[in-house]
């Protein structure tokens, strides 16, 4: 759904993109950061040490702003992609295989942080990826799915981060289940009807 309003936020990122263009950062870059940010997300939610800031801010809270900012970044590795006129298919496997990593370590945090049931994190994050892959199978026979369905990558991580404020991880976790079955229905219609 957010992929709805991707042509209203380019702008912005391209803005944002263009200014670490100059400073130097390229694709890569960024979505090596996006990697290290989700390395100590996921940190934070596997609950392997105990941080607690002023009785406020808890680890869930800790890892869920810097899920965020791994999301940030990999919105940004597009936007200098695009604007240093960078894009290429390797670019492109790399983002696309990059998105997956980043996916599987927070969950694996999720995990050993016990947030959730095994059985239902094994469900989300396998979930997730057939979401991802339906799409990726999608593009190899051109057929594009970009904004179908209701829980692609960048819901699902709005709503992990969004729960985990109101210390609902594993609410989060479930929705994220139902959400992203739907979506991989949708997308797998979508890829029966187009490819008749």
């Amino acid at each position: 759904m957010l992929e709805n309003i991707r042509s209203k936020v380019e702008p912005i990122t391209n803005k944002i993109g263009l200014r670490l263009s100059k400073l130097g950062m390229t694709p890569i870059m960024l979505s090596i950061l996006a990697i290290v940010f989700s390395i100590i997300s996921a940190f934070f939610y596997s609950n392997l040490v105990e941080f607690e800031i002023n009785n406020i801010i808890s680890n869930q809270i800790l890892g869920s702003i810097f899920l965020l900012i791994a999301g940030l970044c990999d919105m940004l590795d597009g936007a200098i992609a695009r604007v240093a006129k960078k894009s290429s298919l390797r670019g492109a496997f790399i983002d696309s295989t990059f998105d997956r990593v980043t996916e599987i370590i927070v969950f694996a945090g999720l995990l050993i942080g016990q947030h959730a049931e095994p059985i239902f994190i094994f469900l989300a994050i396998t979930l997730s990826m057939l979401v991802s892959y339906a799409r990726t199978k999608a593009e190899a026979i051109k057929i594009d799915l970009r904004g179908i369905g209701i829980a692609e990558r960048s819901e699902r991580i709005l709503i992990l981060c969004l729960f985990s404020f109101i210390n609902e991880i594993r609410l989060a976790i479930i929705i994220i289940t139902i959400l992203s079955s739907i979506t991989f229905i949708e997308r797998f219609i979508a890829v029966m009807k187009k490819s008749e």
